[in-house]
């Protein structure tokens, strides 16, 4: 008899829905409007779970915005190598003084300053590249180009009888060019020339003797 009383008042808890601990009269309150309900959210789940969750919210925001910041700065410093890379390109490995003097190189060959004045021309210039940098293929070429025009402009000196300057260009050309047949040409007529002038000259000075003897 004690037994099937005891298992007839474990059954009337089992199918009890609410029971008699607080948290079903906390509910009963709320449903018959008695009890705020933000006293029976905080009844049904305890402080500590809230924390947790607060927490958990709180770190998956700096994880967030850690990882928006890595992206950032990883994109800025590509940019920043990229421009570098940019800026850089343009001198191709030559040195600021080659950049220089064929900047100078050219402007003389628009200018037509293939081998004169004195200092400021284009052959001199080139020549200054080939001594800094002697396989520098840009000094070479034009070099080798502009030999054939500069020598005409030699050959027109000598004949106006500009020779001392015509001498000059000769032996700025040789520099480059020691045993071209052009040169060797020009040479010789320029030696040729400076004997016509010389012996010119010296009549000149025989006639002015007899004059004043």
């Amino acid at each position: 008899m004690a037994t099937a009383t005891s298992l007839q008042h474990c059954a009337a808890k089992m199918t009890s829905p609410l029971g008699s601990s607080n948290r079903g009269t906390a509910w009963l309150r709320v449903r018959h409007g008695t009890t705020p309900m933000s006293q029976t959210l905080t009844a049904a789940f305890p402080r500590r779970t809230v924390l947790a969750i607060a927490v958990g919210i709180a770190a998956l925001a700096v994880i967030v915005g850690a990882v928006a910041f890595r992206g950032h700065h990883a994109a800025t410093a590509t940019d920043a190598s990229g421009a570098v890379g940019v800026e850089a390109s343009p001198s191709s490995g030559a040195s600021p003084e080659i950049d220089i003097l064929l900047g100078l190189a050219r402007d003389a060959t628009k200018e037509g300053r293939l081998v004169a004045p004195q200092g400021n021309n284009a052959y001199e210039y080139y020549l200054s590249v080939s001594q800094l940098d002697p396989k520098n293929a840009t000094a070479q070429d034009a070099l080798r180009e502009t030999l054939p025009f500069a020598s005409q402009e030699i050959e027109q000196q000598i004949n106006r009888r500009e020779l001392e300057e015509a001498r000059r260009e000769i032996a700025l050309l040789r520099d480059y060019d020691p045993t071209n047949y052009t040169l060797i040409i020009l040479g010789a007529k320029l030696d040729a020339q400076q004997q016509v002038v010389t012996a010119e000259d010296e009549a000149k000075a025989d006639a002015i003797r007899r004059r004043n003897g």
